[in-house]
């Protein structure tokens, strides 16, 4: 008789990682208010007590989910930053394309950093998050720009008001995504991506 196989046993690593991946999931398409730990226990097919194991509530669990969310990001960003040899836009262009590539995780990240603006309640981990998120992307774009413009790539912009155009613009392309049910991520960012280039080659044009 043939021995019955063994559950595979994830190392906790991979098992704090299913639970994000499956809370994320959750978070992204209800209020995380309104997610119940079981529910996330559910989704990913661990028991309640297992969720405690590795966060200590509900809220250790939110602010780990929206670092995971975050770091895939940034992670996806440096490995991306390895081939921007023939991209015109250098690092405004792999963190423009990081962000069409795993959209569906800066989807929910989008929305549930939205949901918890609009609480009253402030927790200061999650404020620090998303500050240090936003601090990051304004930071790259400007360091970028003033190269660019130091070494003649770009035309002269004010690099303040185009780094809050991009990275507003960016913000607006998965609010729309949300409340419009369009699915038109990758073109929009590609749209970006030329009006971008455009703005800060074009000779002589003024951002208004």
């Amino acid at each position: 008789m043939n021995a019955k196989p063994q559950r595979q046993r994830l190392d906790p690593a991979k098992r704090a990682e299913l639970i994000l991946d499956a809370a994320l999931g959750l978070f992204g398409t209800s209020h995380y208010s309104i997610v119940t730990v079981r529910e996330i226990a559910v989704a990913c097919g661990v028991n309640v007590g297992l969720i405690y194991h590795y966060f200590e509530n509900k809220d250790h669990l939110f602010r780990s989910v929206l670092a995971h969310s975050i770091n895939q990001i940034m992670a996806g960003y440096a490995a991306s930053c390895g081939s921007l040899r023939d991209d015109p836009l250098g690092e405004i262009g792999a963190w423009l394309d990081i962000q069409a590539t795993i959209a569906p995780t800066v989807t929910r990240m989008v929305k549930i950093m939205a949901d918890y603006a609009a609480l009253d309640r402030r927790d200061p981990e999650v404020d620090s998050l998303v500050a240090q998120f936003y601090e990051h992307e304004r930071v790259l774009i400007e360091e970028t720009l003033v190269r660019g413009i130091e070494d003649k790539t770009y035309r002269h912009v004010d690099v303040a008001k185009m780094s809050r155009m991009i990275g507003v613009y960016l913000d607006g392309i998965f609010h729309a995504a949300e409340s419009r049910g369009e699915n038109r991520i990758a073109e929009d960012i590609k749209e970006l991506r030329e009006l971008v280039l455009n703005l800060l080659t074009a000779p002589q044009r003024a951002l208004g």
